[in-house]
Order: structure tokens, then C-alpha cells, then sequence
């Protein structure tokens, strides 16, 4: 049996995804392909095909001179993405809330640790970056529980159209500590094989999404 390794493009495909999604590039931005392949030290080829099918997936726009421009998203591309992520999770953990095992919940635990510790300790300007951080990562281990990979990859494109630094910038401004408590009892009720944790998480992300309608900056979107 051949084993399929993922190919060069692919490889900056994913670069460019957690990028996005992290918020290291930002929607709007300008991305000269030159720059970038020298940045990734690979040739333009890869970069060009990356950046290709993200034109497909409506993230970018290609322009003449070999440069392209991160897409800002409207008011309804963001409410359709954020509701089909509220979606996802909800099966994720209908599929597992029942039979979900202590080893398997070892993650989240280094997750909600790390969150505990940035609230408790981090003072620093890079404070809410890294708390975003800290919610992506929580909320992609929910849905890699569930073992399906198209969940997965769903839920991985539409994170594209919601950059996490982004929609915190866009909402009202964000109660990190109400957050964080909400983590941690959902992975209480996780441990205890409780199906209440469906009902918090649905008004866990529901509370995300009024927050984010809330903002100025999101009313000033198209």
C-alpha cells in the first residue's frame, strides 16, 4: 500500500489556514506571493496552488502582479459560518457526550489549565490573543472527538470565514472569565457523561454570537 503523503501546496495550504484563522493574517490584508514563498522558503509554485483553492473557498482574491487580498467578510457570510460552527459542535458532542472516555478529555484538561493560568497570570498586551488562541484550540478538540474526519474539515473551512481574532475585535467586548467558566463546566459535564452539556454549549456559542452582533465594528460591515 502507497502511503499518500500531503504535497508541498497542501502543506502551505494548511500554514496559510492557521494563519488565517489564528489571525496572523488578517482579512483585508494584501499578500504578496513572492514575500510569502520566501517566508515559507519554497518556490512561488505551492504558494500560487494554496493560494488557489482558498480563491475557491472565497478567503482570498487573486490580482494581477502576483499578489492577492484576504477577503473581508460581510455581515451574512459571518452569521451563516458562525451558525453552521454552532451546528458542528452540537453533533460533535451528541456523538460523544455518552461515551467519551477520561483519557480522551486529557487535552481539553491541558487547555482549561492554560486558560486558568492566563486569566490568573497574564497581564500582558498579548493577553486576549492568546486567550483566543486557547478557545480555538478547546473548540477544535471538541469536534476532533467525535473521530469524523469530514466534521473535522467542515469545521476547519468554516474557521476560515471566522477568524477568532477578528470576531473578538468586531464584538462587543468580551468577558474572558465568563468564557472560561463555561469551558470548564462543559468539560465537567463531558467527564460526568452528561447530555446537559449540549444545552450549555448551545447557549455557550449562542452567547458568543449575540456578543459578536452586539459590536460596532460588526453593525459597520456590509
Amino acid at each position: 500500500m502507497e502511503i499518500d503523503y500531503p504535497s508541498l501546496s497542501d502543506r502551505v495550504y494548511r500554514v496559510l489556514c492557521d494563519q488565517i484563522i489564528e489571525g496572523k493574517i488578517r482579512y483585508g490584508e494584501k499578500i504578496s506571493i513572492k514575500d510569502l514563498a520566501e517566508k515559507l522558503k519554497v518556490s512561488t509554485m505551492p504558494v500560487r496552488d494554496a493560494l488557489k483553492k482558498l480563491e475557491m473557498e472565497r478567503v482570498v482574491r487573486i490580482k494581477p502582479r502576483s499578489n492577492c487580498i484576504v477577503t473581508v467578510p460581510t455581515k451574512k457570510s459571518i452569521l451563516d459560518a458562525f451558525t453552521m460552527r454552532i451546528l458542528l459542535e452540537i453533533h460533535a458532542l451528541e456523538m460523544i457526550y455518552e461515551s467519551v472516555a477520561p483519557e480522551e478529555l486529557a487535552l481539553l484538561g491541558k487547555i482549561i489549565a492554560d486558560m486558568e493560568n492566563l486569566i490568573n497570570n497574564d497581564t500582558s498586551d498579548e493577553r486576549i490573543r492568546r486567550y483566543i488562541h486557547l478557545d480555538f484550540l478547546f473548540h477544535a478538540r471538541l469536534c476532533a472527538l467525535a473521530g469524523n474526519e469530514y466534521l473535522e474539515k467542515f469545521f476547519h473551512e468554516v474557521n476560515l470565514h471566522l477568524n477568532m481574532t477578528f470576531i473578538y475585535r468586531i464584538a462587543a467586548p468580551p468577558d474572558i472569565r465568563m468564557t472560561f467558566k463555561d469551558h470548564k463546566r462543559i468539560l465537567a459535564l463531558l467527564a460526568d457523561n452528561s447530555a446537559v452539556v449540549l444545552e450549555l454549549l448551545q447557549q455557550h456559542l449562542e452567547r458568543s454570537m449575540q456578543n459578536m452582533m452586539a459590536g460596532e465594528l460588526f453593525r459597520s460591515l456590509e
